[in-house]
């Protein structure tokens, strides 16, 4: 066999090998609820901590976890835990969780409310916080894919490849994807957890030439309450700028 010939075969064998499928939902088995943030403008810390829980849950084969369930973890913990490192602004507080531990909620409750006023209480160091039940967490890492435009506030500046390049981590790494987006005029982090390229989905560009024939759509974990929605690719495409895998290391 010649070289030339052998050199094709493994291009040929390596890009069926790592071929991406029109959908990934493994993911959604694993993901825990996330509780409702309210005014709280901790989405930041809820989107760090459900991407700890989903991956424990996985590590420990633990599928549908329902509230209060082995690793549903507090809030809190990751809002005043040090960091252990510092990377990107959307990186940094989850790998706090590398001491290797975090607070279950049922020690450190997370609310949003206090009756009809916003409950900041949540930012607070607990009292005790150093005798709080710790549980034992795998390490994880983080993997940036991308940080573009002048901030985290950036809009329209993204563009089909970046899309693609979300869905090729999914199904490379198995593992969520935390993301930057500005929704309104305000920036907001949350998790994706999977994508069906046969989904249709709602046009968010101010062109709807734009978005003419367009399908496929992200499984997202927000932080208002719901375990998992659905927001097409245009919705990241236009509105956000930051994205990164967070994986067991």
């Amino acid at each position: 066999m010649s070289k030339f010939f052998f050199a094709i075969l493994t291009s040929l064998l390596m890009s069926e090998a790592y071929a991406r499928p029109s959908s990934y939902t493994e993911l959604l088995d694993y993901v825990q609820e996330a509780p409702d943030q309210g005014e709280t403008n901790t989405c930041l810390y809820v989107a760090s901590t459900g991407a700890m829980e989903l991956i424990a849950n996985k590590a420990n084969g633990i599928k549908n976890p329902v509230p209060y369930g082995p690793f549903d973890l507090a809030e809190s913990f990751v809002i005043n835990a040090p960091d252990t490192v510092t990377k990107s602004f959307f990186e940094t507080p989850v790998l706090r969780f590398n001491k290797g531990h975090g607070i279950h909620i049922k020690d450190w409750g997370y609310e949003a409310w206090s009756g009809r006023l916003i409950n900041n209480t949540v930012w607070n160091r607990h009292p005790t916080q150093s005798q709080l039940p710790k549980i034992a967490l795998p390490e994880i890492e983080t993997i940036k894919l991308f940080h573009v435009g002048k901030n985290r506030w950036s809009t329209y500046v993204l563009n089909d490849e970046h899309i693609e390049q979300i869905k090729e981590a999914l199904w490379k790494y198995k593992s969520p994807i935390i993301v930057n987006y500005n929704d309104e005029g305000y920036w907001h982090v949350i998790l994706i957890v999977g994508y069906d390229d046969s989904i249709p989905g709602e046009c968010y560009d101010t062109d709807p030439k734009e978005c003419e024939g367009d399908t496929g759509a992200f499984y997202v974990r927000d932080s208002f309450g719901i375990k998992v929605e659905l927001r097409d690719y245009d919705w990241f495409r236009v509105k956000g700028n930051g994205a990164a895998v967070v994986k067991q290391k």
